[in-house]
């Protein structure tokens, strides 16, 4: 929640959780606010944006402009939004495309896995805020660390620790598709102390700092080279 258009920009940039989600009304309290959501999809392209807002001919046009920078999702006060109807809208909205795309590309190691493993895993790249090192990891999937590292050799996987380092560098990677973002302001929303840590990290699992990254690696490339450095058990 926050006070005022102005404080939406900061605010989002800021935000450190992975799976944000804007839901703002661009006419609340009569006050246009379409140009600061604008700024915010200009900027932060990566934050998804929910318009919800009531049938009325000033908010229809904030919604025409809106949908014309590809803000796609409106839901009407008092017709479409049930509970139920607009919390699934909120979690079908692709805000883990990556993580999801990451998970596919394992899947034939995570059909391997017990399902509390599996489940751990999923948490990890969905949340990797939430996740500091493998010991989490294992706390997650309710076992110790030794027989978490037995259980993911057995699948394949080599490095509960790369697991964790490679969940937080999709989370980033996100965050550097934002223009708006400075790498030190990516470092920090993605949970590094310092910007040198987060290039270390890229350049021991990728080969690239995170300024090539943003500007030469596609996400394909990128899941495709930490599921290998997942598959050859090398820890950055």
């Amino acid at each position: 929640m926050v006070g005022s258009w102005g404080e939406l920009h900061r605010a989002v940039q800021h935000n450190r959780a992975s799976g944000g989600v804007v839901v703002a009304d661009p006419q609340a309290d009569g006050v246009d606010g379409v140009a600061a959501l604008e700024d915010v999809r200009r900027h932060l392209p990566s934050f998804p944006i929910v318009v919800y807002t009531q049938l009325a001919p000033a908010a229809m046009q904030s919604v025409v402009r809106l949908a014309r920078i590809g803000i796609e999702h409106v839901v009407l006060s008092r017709f479409d939004d049930e509970p139920a109807q607009f919390l699934m809208l909120l979690e079908g909205i692709p805000v883990h495309a990556l993580s999801d795309r990451m998970l596919h590309e394992l899947n034939s190691s995570l059909a391997m896995l017990p399902a509390a493993v599996v489940r751990a895993i999923e948490r990890l790249f969905r949340s990797p805020d939430h996740f500091k090192n493998a010991q989490d990891l294992a706390t997650a999937a309710d076992m110790n660390l030794r027989t978490l590292y037995r259980s993911l050799e057995i699948a394949g996987i080599f490095s509960a620790r790369t697991l964790v380092v490679s969940a937080r560098l999709l989370r980033a990677y996100a965050l550097l598709q934002d223009p708006g973002r400075s790498i030190k302001d990516v470092a920090a929303n993605a949970g590094y102390h310092s910007p040198w840590q987060l290039s270390q990290q890229f350049r021991a699992l990728t080969g690239q700092t995170p300024k090539q990254v943003r500007h030469g690696m596609t996400s394909d490339v990128l899941i495709s080279l930490l599921a290998e450095q997942l598959r050859r058990g090398r820890s950055a």
